[in-house]
């Protein structure tokens, strides 16, 4: 018996359905196991095994299965073997596992979304979903033109409490004030119920606090957006052909094109392709320079190339088509020449399947936080320079909850 697993599969559908034929060992548990990841990083949540061409099944390769199945059956998708040959028939029937691998709903359910329409921006695909027809409101909090000269001091501090429905981005820190704060004042990001922040003392190591019992978020900004309300849409982006991506400037665009918006909150959870951004290394109080050459090198940490790839990031931001003279101040163009200001903080994670179905957004930051660690935090930056600049961020596919702070 030659000692080898050929896999394939048919064309994608509501279904998947993929061919095995050879040896499921343990030299071949783990191609396995990649490929499969493989087929779920890219869409697919409902996958039908057919085994009538395994010869052989060693308890490598049942593990490799029942990790699939328990995966999937937790985001709500399928994982069914079919056509089981002899030998692991044999093998599922010893070890208690053959109904538990082999029954399943093998049709999809229909769901019929009343409110949903869909849209394609190039290579992308964009299904709204409409939430709510509420607006939700903007508060403004310090000066970040600070930054630049670092210029922030203790009278610049305030402290802000997050629950479910208020969210928030700038820079600050978790701590007891000013005094207690001041070497580690980096970018935060608040989503609910949970809130992360970068400390810029050189520890690189993010921190997060989430609500348990009566302990709430809280953080000492030294400015801040914060925005309070319902999201009015929640819109999944996906790739038209295999293989493509998407960089933010367009996923914003989509976006804006998508919910008619000209002014919104976006709070995107998604497969990064490539990630662009900066973080303090250097707090921005006591007039250090922080910006000026050669300490920048220092202070402020770029990434050198897109990083993160194949990463999930919880990317929380502001676009507007028309800033007025108070929001202008907290927001860049998105790209050098464009209409769209936006001002964008990314916190990376371990790439996981969520639950693809999941309208809350709150839940699903929740669940990350219990269920895996905070790799980075960045404020998302379009590096344009010429020659040496690495452009912006870029995405795979995603979920994006959209609150609208039209005026």
């Amino acid at each position: 018996m030659e000692n080898k697993l050929d896999i394939r599969k048919d064309p994608p559908g509501k279904e998947q359905r993929i061919y095995l034929d050879g040896r499921l060992d343990a030299s071949w548990a783990g191609h396995l196991d990649d490929y499969l990841n493989g087929l779920v990083r890219d869409g697919a949540h409902r996958l039908i095994l057919n085994m009538s061409g395994v010869q052989y099944m060693s308890s490598a390769g049942i593990r490799t299965l029942v990790v699939h199945h328990k995966k999937l059956k937790k985001i709500g998708g399928l994982f069914v073997l079919e056509e089981l040959s002899p030998g692991v028939a044999e093998v599922l029937e010893m070890v208690g596992m053959i109904s538990m691998l082999t029954e399943g709903e093998k049709e999809a359910p229909v769901v019929v979304k009343e409110k949903s329409n869909f849209l394609e921006v190039g290579q992308y695909r964009f299904e709204n979903e409409v939430l709510s027809d509420g607006l939700m409101t903007i508060s403004l909090t310090g000066d970040p033109a600070l930054s630049m000269t670092s210029g922030f001091t203790a009278e610049d501090n305030q402290k802000f409490k997050f629950k479910s429905s208020q969210y928030g981005l700038g820079i600050g820190a978790i701590g007891n004030g000013f005094e207690d704060c001041r070497s580690r004042y980096g970018e935060f990001l608040a989503i609910g119920e949970a809130l992360v922040y970068k400390p810029s003392d050189k520890s690189r190591i993010p921190d997060y606090m989430v609500k348990t019992g009566k302990l709430e978020p809280e953080i000492n900004a030294l400015y801040a957006i914060r925005a309070e309300g319902a999201f009015a849409n929640r819109i999944i982006f996906e790739p038209v052909a295999d293989n493509s991506s998407i960089a933010i400037s367009e996923l914003v665009s989509g976006l804006a094109a998508s919910s008619g918006l000209k002014q919104f909150l976006f709070l995107v959870i998604g497969e990064s392709d490539g990630l662009v951004g900066a973080s303090l290394n250097t707090p921005p109080v006591d007039r250090n320079p922080l910006f000026e050459f050669p300490g920048i090198r220092e202070n402020i940490h770029f990434t050198t190339e897109p990083a993160y790839s194949k990463m999930l990031s919880v990317s929380l931001g502001i676009c507007s088509t028309d800033p007025d003279e108070t929001l202008r101040p907290f927001l860049r163009p998105v790209k050098p020449g464009s209409t769209s200001y936006i001002h964008v903080h990314s916190a990376v994670f371990p790439y996981q399947s969520l639950p693809k179905n999941e309208k809350s957004a709150n839940k699903l930051v929740l669940h990350l936080f219990e269920t895996s660690h905070v790799m980075d935090v960045l404020h998302l930056i379009n590096d344009s320079r010429e020659i040496a600049g690495i452009g912006e961020s870029i995405f795979k596919q995603g979920v994006a909850w959209i609150g609208n702070l039209s005026k």
